[in-house]
C-alpha cells in the first residue's frame, strides 16, 4: 500500500504511479507489438456480519418503501442512508430489517459495527473498527497498519469494486462515519440519535424515524402477547400504547412483564403505567409519561438481589459480558446470579446477545446507572471489581497459552472455566474489547498498579492473534503507568514488549529506541531476565536489518544470561533464534542441533504451541540440509498442535514447510496437497502470501 513507482522512458518522459495500489500494476516505457495482461484469480472472503433481524417487527411501511425506491434508483456509486431518531425508537431494528431485505443486491458480503455513541465508555475507535473490517475482508493481521490514515487508505483499496452492505450502528458524528464508507458500489446504513447533517456532503439520504402510531403499537403488543389476550381488553391495549408513546423498547418491556405474569390484566399494567412520572427527563416524550417510567416499573418488580445486580452491571467497562464477571461485580458465585440474569433478560432489562453473553440496551444502561446513583452504590468500588476480574482472567489465560513465562504482577486465581491453551486463547479473543476497555478505565481512574499489569497479561493474545492497534495502545498505556509507579522492572519489560510489537510492524527505528531503553532499565534494576529478553529482541531486530552476525552475537549473550539464572523458557527461545539465524547463514547442520534443543526445552516446560512453532523451523532446516524425510515427522506432529490452537497463519506457515519437504523427497502429490491448503488459508487471511504459493503450485503442475 502507498507504493510509489517511477520509470524514465526513452523519450525522457517519466512514467509514474503514486498512492495505494490494489490488484495488478503494469508500467512500461515504449511498447511495440501486442500486449496481453492476464490477472491471477484470487478468491476473496465474503463477510457476513449482519445484525440479527428483530423477532417482533411491525409497520415502518413508509420508510421501507422509501428505502426500496432508493435501491431501485441507485447507480454504481455508494448509497448512504442515515436513520436518526430518539433512543429506543427502533432505529437499529429497522436497519437490521433492511440489511436482510437487501442482502441479495450486494453479493460481496456485509459488515456491521456498533460505534458506541451512547455506550458507557467513549465512542468506538475508528481505527479499531477499520482494522476489524479489514480482517473480515481477508487482510492478513500482520499487514494491517496502526495509523488511521494508512488504515483508511487500505480499506479504500480493499473495498474497491466490491458490492458490500455496511451497517454502522449508534454513530456519534459524521467524522466517525466517513472513514468507514467503502470505495464504491456499497450500501452504508447508519443509525444515530443525531441527524448527522455533515453526511449530506457525501450525498446521504436521511430518514427521521418517529415513534409508532397507536395502531402499530397495538399490533406489536399482539405479536408478543397474542391476539386473544389483547382482544379481550382493546381499551386497555390502546391506553398502554399511548402511555408507552409508541416506543418499541417501552412496549416490549411492558409486554414482557405481562408475558411473565400470565394472570395479570392489561388494565393492571395500564394502571401501573399511569402512576409513573418524571423519569429520564432528557428522554421524556409527551405529557407526564417517559420511557424511564416503563423501565422503573420493571425495576421495582425485581427482588433485592436482582436489583443489586442490575445496578452493579451499569458499571461494566465494556460491551457484552458473561455470567462470571457479572457474579464478580456483586461478590457472588456464577450459579448464584444465573436466575437473576434470566429474570433481567425476561423483563427486557438486559439483552442476551448469544448463549451466556449479555449486554444492555443503551437506554437501559442509563436507567441502571441512575438507579445505582440513587441507591448510593459506590461506582468506583464496583468498577475496580470489574477491572480486577478481567486482569486476573487475562493472567490465568496467558499462563496457559505460554507456559513457563515469568511475571512481575501477582494476581489471584480468576476461577475461569478454561483448562487448555486453546480455550484460554479463545477466551482472550472473546474478551479482547473488554480487556482493552478495562485497562482504559484503570488508567482514567489513576490505578497505575492495574494499568501496567494489563500490558503483561495480554502478551499471548497479541503474539498469536496480532491485533496491532490494540497491542500498541495497551502496551503504551502500560509503559506510562509503570513509569508513573517508578516500577523499573515493569517499565523495562513493557518497553521490551512495545519494541517487539514495533519491530513486527517494521518500524525499526522506534523499535530500537524502546529496546535499548528496556536494556538500560533492566541493567539499572539488576534484572538479568529483562536483560536477556531485551538483548534477544535487539538480535531479532538485527536479523530483520540483514545483520546476521550481530544477531547471532546478541542471541548468544542472551542465552548465557538465561542459563545463568536457570530460565528454561528464555533458553528455549534463544536457541530457536540462534538456529533460525544459522540456517539463514547456510549452516544447516548447526541449525538443526540448536533447533532440536529448543524443541526439547519447549516440550519440557510444557509448551506444545511453542514447540510446534520451533518445529516449523527445524523442518525447514532439515530440508535445506538435504534431509527432507527427517523433516516430515516433526512437522506432522507440530501440525496437529497448531490446528488445535487455531492460528491459521502458523498452520499455513508449517504446511509450506511440509510441502517443501515432500517436494524435495520427490513426493509431488503430497507437496501439492499441503501447498493447496496453505494457499487457501492465506487467501482467507489475506495479505501477500497467497500469491507466491499460487506460483509454486503452478510450477508443481
Amino acid at each position: 500500500m502507498g507504493m510509489e513507482f517511477e520509470q524514465q522512458g526513452a523519450s525522457g518522459i517519466a512514467n509514474a504511479s503514486s498512492g495505494p495500489v490494489a490488484g495488478s500494476l503494469v508500467q512500461a516505457g515504449v511498447v511495440h507489438g501486442d500486449v496481453h495482461v492476464h490477472g491471477l484469480h484470487r478468491t476473496r472472503p465474503t463477510p457476513s456480519q449482519r445484525p440479527r433481524a428483530p423477532r417482533h417487527f411491525v409497520n415502518r411501511v413508509a420508510e421501507t418503501e422509501k428505502f426500496q425506491d432508493l435501491l431501485a434508483a441507485e447507480d454504481l456509486g455508494t448509497t448512504i442512508v442515515v436513520i436518526s431518531g430518539a433512543g429506543g425508537v427502533g432505529k437499529s431494528a429497522l436497519a437490521a430489517r433492511w440489511v436482510h431485505l437487501c442482502h441479495g443486491h450486494y453479493p460481496d458480503g456485509s459488515l456491521h459495527a456498533g460505534l458506541g455513541a451512547f455506550s458507557s465508555s467513549r465512542p468506538a475507535s475508528t481505527s479499531r473498527v477499520l482494522a476489524t473490517f479489514l480482517r473480515s475482508l481477508g487482510c492478513e493481521p500482520e499487514d494491517i497498519p496502526a495509523d488511521l490514515d494508512e488504515l483508511a487508505a487500505m480499506y479504500q483499496a480493499v473495498t474497491a469494486g466490491r458490492r458490500l452492505v455496511v451497517c454502522l450502528d449508534d454513530a456519534f458524528s459524521a467524522a466517525q462515519v466517513r472513514p468507514l464508507i467503502p470505495a464504491d458500489s456499497a450500501l452504508v446504513m447508519v443509525t444515530s440519535r443525531y441527524r448527522l447533517p455533515g453526511l449530506g456532503l457525501e450525498g446521504a439520504h436521511f430518514v427521521e424515524l418517529p415513534p409508532l402510531h397507536t395502531a402499530d403499537s397495538i399490533e406489536l403488543l399482539r405479536s408478543v402477547l397474542g391476539e386473544q389476550r389483547v382482544g379481550r381488553e382493546p381499551g386497555a391495549a390502546e391506553r398502554m400504547a399511548d402511555l408507552c408513546a409508541g416506543f418499541p423498547v417501552a412496549l416490549m418491556v411492558a409486554a414482557s412483564r405481562l408475558t411473565t405474569h400470565r394472570k395479570w390484566t392489561l388494565r393492571r399494567m395500564t394502571a401501573d403505567l399511569e402512576d409513573e412520572r418524571n423519569r429520564l427527563p432528557s428522554l421524556a416524550l409527551r405529557g407526564d409519561v417517559s420511557v424511564r417510567a416503563v423501565f422503573d416499573l420493571s425495576y421495582r418488580k425485581l427482588s433485592a438481589e436482582q436489583a443489586e445486580l442490575y445496578r452493579a452491571l451499569s458499571c461494566h467497562p465494556g460491551t457484552t459480558f458473561g455470567a462470571d464477571v457479572a457474579a464478580a461485580a456483586v461478590g457472588r458465585a456464577p450459579e448464584d446470579v444465573a436466575d437473576s440474569l434470566e429474570v433481567l433478560v425476561e423483563a427486557s432489562l438486559l439483552d442476551e446477545v448469544e448463549d451466556e453473553r449479555f449486554r444492555f440496551h443503551d437506554l437501559l444502561r442509563l436507567h441502571a446507572a441512575d438507579c445505582a446513583a440513587e441507591s448510593g452504590l459506590q461506582r468506583r468500588e464496583v468498577l475496580r471489581r470489574f477491572v480486577t476480574w478481567y486482569l486476573d482472567g487475562a493472567y490465568a489465560a496467558d499462563r496457559l497459552v505460554t507456559p513457563g513465562r515469568w511475571y512481575l504482577g501477582e494476581r489471584h486465581d480468576a476461577g475461569l472455566p478454561f483448562t487448555t491453551a486453546v480455550e484460554a486463547l479463545d477466551w482472550l479473543e472473546l474478551e479482547r474489547l473488554n480487556l482493552v476497555l478495562a485497562q482504559r478505565e484503570a488508567r482514567e481512574q489513576g490505578w497505575n498498579d492495574l494499568t501496567w499489569c494489563f500490558g503483561e497479561a495480554m502478551w499471548s493474545l497479541f503474539v498469536y492473534r496480532k491485533h496491532y492497534g490494540d497491542w500498541l495502545e495497551t502496551t503504551r498505556f502500560a509503559v506510562e503507568a509503570a513509569e508513573a509507579e517508578q516500577h523499573v522492572h515493569a517499565e523495562s519489560r513493557l518497553r521490551g514488549q512495545l519494541g517487539h510489537a514495533l519491530s513486527n510492524l517494521h518500524r525499526f527505528d522506534e523499535a530500537e529506541h524502546e529496546l535499548r531503553a528496556a536494556a538500560r532499565l533492566a541493567e539499572v534494576a539488576g534484572d538479568p531476565r529483562g536483560q536477556a529478553t531485551a538483548t534477544s529482541r535487539l538480535g531479532i531486530l538485527a536479523r530483520q536489518r540483514a545483520q546476521p552476525e550481530e544477531a547471532l552475537e546478541s542471541f548468544r549473550r542472551a542465552l548465557e544470561i538465561d542459563l545463568r539464572v536457570d530460565d528454561r523458557r528464555g533458553a528455549a527461545l534463544r536457541l530457536r533464534r540462534i538456529g533460525e539465524t544459522l540456517s539463514a547463514m547456510g549452516r544447516h547442520g548447526d541449525a538443526i542441533a540448536e533447533l532440536s534443543k529448543s524443541v526439547d526445552l519447549m516440550l519440557a516446560l510444557p509448551d506444545a504451541g511453542g514447540a510446534a512453532r520451533v518445529s516449523t523451523r527445524l523442518g525447514e532446516a532439515f530440508t535445506a540440509a538435504g534431509r527432507p524425510r527427517h523433516a516430515v515427522a516433526p512437522l506432522m506432529e507440530a501440525l496437529t498442535v497448531l490446528r488445535e490452537i487455531g492460528s491459521d497463519f502458523y498452520v499455513a506457515e508449517l504446511l509450506v514447510a511440509l510441502a517443501a519437504a515432500h517436494q524435495a523427497a520427490g513426493e509431488i502429490a503430497q507437496a501439492r496437497t499441503h501447498l493447496t491448503e496453505a494457499c487457501e488459508l492465506h487467501e482467507g487471511i489475506g495479505g501477500p502470501h497467497a500469491e507466491p504459493l499460487r506460483r509454486r503450485l503452478a510450477e508443481l503442475e
